[in-house]
């Protein structure tokens, strides 16, 4: 049985489908916040583990003796460990932390009293010198590349399902993520203090609870006072007036959407005082609080038992069960995303008018974009982060096509599907002129053909201008799928080099109607009896068409595979 450390991201998908169904729907609709800790930078940044097995060894280096105030602050952190006589046995100094015997548990110890260490203090020096100076904190925290989980949160704020984001991390991971989406760092509004809430808005709002890197590096004096980890920071948190603002935020940020908390003990007090008599019901659907986690940790358990209070006690194992999800950042994260994708081109496919596709037909549909979903999460799962790189790349080269865009070889920036949730998306008058539902629809007959056996669906690689949405993989031919909102944007991906007149592997996807192909080509190559692209007009197929059966018959007969 799966764990929430070997969960796949299809596993993740089928919980969303299954017994998690009310939630997802809820955070598709954009009604969850994310709250996020250092679970999902572990693997990118010193993690909390990381950060106190290098603290330990550069305390280490600097002891100049017996008496030497780093020796004495070292002394004073194994202490907080409770290390029996033969644990203490295994500590030498003159050989490197990562050698001792004890390392692994004495790292575990001091986990849940990370800050009690970072608030150890050094004879002489300033109160955040262990974090500041021995970690080395700009470079620890600087130069930061995004990893799967960042990525998949921008792509999810930019399709504006997430608009509010807190974080007790230091770290500009999520920024990163946006810069290597091409959007620029300003997408986000990062907010430290009140004061920074006071510019102009963002796509979606980070609140950096406990202090931002970027900004303490680059501006130390105004920033780095409010990096918070050392335990009498964090008691004090709920009293700084520097965060008098900032609280006010997050508070009314919990009282108005539900939570989603990811990679985050929730072990800080004020953390745990921020989700007090919030207002929530504990049996509201779909549930308000959701912990990704194996087992809660006490942490969240008292997040809970603030949050639900006089109904807590009586309830708490109901509660403890209905708010822990079993996946951890990565797979839930790309299962959260393609959920989103997948849910977006269904709501597409649901615009559609034709007397022809009806509700079986645009059940249909949504059955075949599930094909692809999961095959999208089976092929993702081995390597989660070329997982998330190529989702990013594939919409931005696919959205770029659609429109008749460059077609130059490299990564194109990423061009949500929508700016708003599906539910909202299907009110704006736009997106029916827009061609989308029908392109849609036919990743929905793409997917009914997989299903059928008919082919395999495979992706080329997006950063090249001569790949298209998906290469159809059939046992005697194959072919690169392109996706055109009109009989123009044709014009432009031949002109771009997307694909020649002459490439027999092409098969073209046009919302709207397709110039018949010697009009648009007096040198065609048909006269020379040479293979050529296909052009499929889907509009065409679908107005044309009597029924749901003939359009997929027809759809599978155009393609030609």
């Amino acid at each position: 049985m799966s764990t929430a450390t070997t969960i796949s991201v299809a596993e993740t998908i089928d919980l969303l489908d299954g017994p998690l169904s009310s939630f997802s729907a809820g955070f598709q609709a954009g009604l969850y916040a994310l709250w996020l800790g250092s679970g999902i930078s572990r693997e990118r940044v010193v993690g909390l583990d990381g950060v106190l097995a290098k603290l330990l060894e550069n305390l280490r280096l600097r002891i100049t003796g017996a008496d030497c105030v780093h020796h004495q602050a070292l002394e004073k952190i194994l202490a907080l460990a409770d290390l029996s006589p033969p644990e203490k046995a295994q500590v030498n100094l003159t050989q490197p932390v990562a050698c001792w015997p004890i390392h692994d548990e004495l790292i575990n110890r001091l986990w849940n009293k990370y800050s009690k260490v970072l608030g150890t203090e050094v004879q002489g020096q300033p109160l955040d010198y262990l974090l500041w100076d021995i970690l080395d904190f700009p470079a620890t925290f600087a130069a930061q590349k995004a990893d799967a989980e960042h990525l998949a949160i921008a792509m999810l704020v930019l399709e504006g399902v997430v608009l509010d984001l807190a974080t007790a991390n230091w770290d500009g991971l999520l920024e990163a993520a946006m810069v290597e989406l091409g959007r620029p760092n300003e997408t986000f509004r990062v907010a430290v203090t009140g004061g920074d809430l006071h510019g102009p808005p963002g796509i979606g709002t980070l609140y950096k609870f406990h202090g931002c890197a970027n900004r303490a590096i680059k501006n130390e004096a105004d920033y780095r006072p409010l990096l918070v980890a050392r335990e009498a920071a964090i008691t004090h948190w709920a009293q700084n007036q520097r965060f008098t603002q900032m609280r006010e935020q997050l508070r009314a940020l919990v009282a108005r959407s539900r939570t989603l908390m990811i990679g985050l003990s929730g072990q800080d007090t004020n953390i745990q005082q921020l989700f007090g008599a919030n207002g929530w019901v504990w049996n509201s659907v779909p549930v308000p609080i959701v912990f990704a986690a194996q087992d809660l940790s006490e942490g969240q358990k008292s997040i809970l038992e603030g949050a639900y209070q006089g109904d807590y006690e009586a309830n708490r194992e109901q509660i403890r069960a209905d708010a822990t999800l079993p996946a951890f950042g990565k797979p839930l994260l790309l299962a959260l995303l393609l959920s989103t994708l997948f849910g977006k081109l269904a709501a597409l496919t649901g615009l559609l008018t034709s007397p022809a596709v009806g509700a079986v037909g645009k059940q249909s549909l949504a059955e075949g974009l599930k094909v692809l979903e999961r095959s999208a999460a089976q092929a993702g799962n081995a390597n989660r982060y070329d997982c998330a790189r190529t989702i990013a790349a594939l919409i931005g080269r696919v959205s770029d096509q659609f429109l008749g865009g460059q077609g130059s070889t490299g990564r194109r920036r990423y061009m949500p599907l929508s700016l708003q949730p599906a539910h909202l998306m299907q009110q704006d008058p736009a997106v029916m002129l827009s061609g989308r539902p029908e392109a849609a629809a036919a990743l929905g007959l793409i997917g009914q053909g997989v299903a059928a056996n008919k082919w395999s669906v495979a992706v080329d690689d997006p950063e090249q201008p001569t790949s298209g949405a998906l290469r159809l993989v059939a046992p005697a031919a194959q072919a690169r799928v392109f996706l055109a909102a009109s009989d123009e944007n044709i014009n432009q991906l031949v002109a771009s080099g997307a694909f020649d007149e002459e490439d027999g592997d092409v098969v073209v996807m046009c919302s709207r109607k397709v110039t018949p192909r010697q009009q648009r080509s007096p040198s065609a190559s048909w006269r020379t009896g040479k293979a050529s692209p296909r052009y499929v007009s889907v509009s065409d197929l679908l107005n044309a068409s009597p029924s749901f059966d003939e359009i997929q018959n027809r759809f599978n007969s155009e393609v030609g595979l």
